[in-house]
């Protein structure tokens, strides 16, 4: 999205994420962007992802554990930062994932609305930090379009998903899980968060709405 297509231009604006965002990870990604990455790299998308602690007010805090737990998810890290980062020979980050990378990571710094993470500024001394004024603005607008129906999206995919009824314990309201573990029960949010995807693209019902 860089407005300077010079390769200078360049080399600074990824010099700049890299240092503000690839090496922490990408702390927010919505479940297009997951199902982007999963698809185009032929993976499940548990062997990309990673899941943190979540608040209990989060609306992406997805309920494990029989209820027990909110957790949320983003792209997996490596030792060095987010495991799809790339380093050239004399240093540069650059993003593995490209054009697959997710939205708030390619509109890096800009913001791209309400529930979206701030750029970090770094200490003076750094490479130059990249502002919204750098990136293509009509690239940007349509980015924000995207990642505000995304983002609800998100929103309704993982309310939906706490709400299904808890079949490891037989309850109600505290997410479905399959197994006794975390593992499990992401898995199965994964996989529940794929079938979403292909009826909001065919434009059927939800999962699970068709027998009610």
């Amino acid at each position: 999205m860089t407005t300077d297509s010079a390769p200078g231009a360049r080399a600074e604006w990824h010099a700049s994420r890299t240092a503000n965002l690839c090496v922490r990870g990408a702390r927010y990604v919505t479940g297009s962007d997951i199902v982007r990455v999963s698809r185009a790299l032929a993976l499940e998308p548990w062997h990309l992802t990673q899941t943190a602690p979540a608040a209990a007010d989060d609306p992406t805090g997805i309920v494990t554990h029989g209820g027990r737990r909110r957790v949320n998810l983003r792209l997996a890290n490596g030792p060095y930062g987010c495991v799809f980062l790339l380093r050239t020979a004399g240093g540069l980050g650059h993003c593995g994932l490209g054009e697959l990378a997710p939205l708030t990571c390619r509109a890096f710094p800009a913001e791209l609305g309400e529930g979206a993470p701030a750029a970090v500024n770094k200490s003076p001394g750094g490479p130059r930090q990249s502002t919204e004024a750098d990136l293509d603005q009509e690239l940007l607008a349509e980015a924000k379009r995207g990642w505000t129906a995304d983002r609800d999206h998100w929103f309704e995919v993982v309310e939906r998903w706490n709400a299904l009824p808890d079949e490891s314990e037989g309850g109600s309201g505290s997410g479905s899980v399959s197994g006794s573990d975390d593992d499990s029960g992401i898995r199965d949010f994964q996989r529940y968060l794929l079938e979403t995807h292909a009826a909001r693209e065919a434009g059927t019902v939800w999962p699970g709405e068709a027998d009610r």
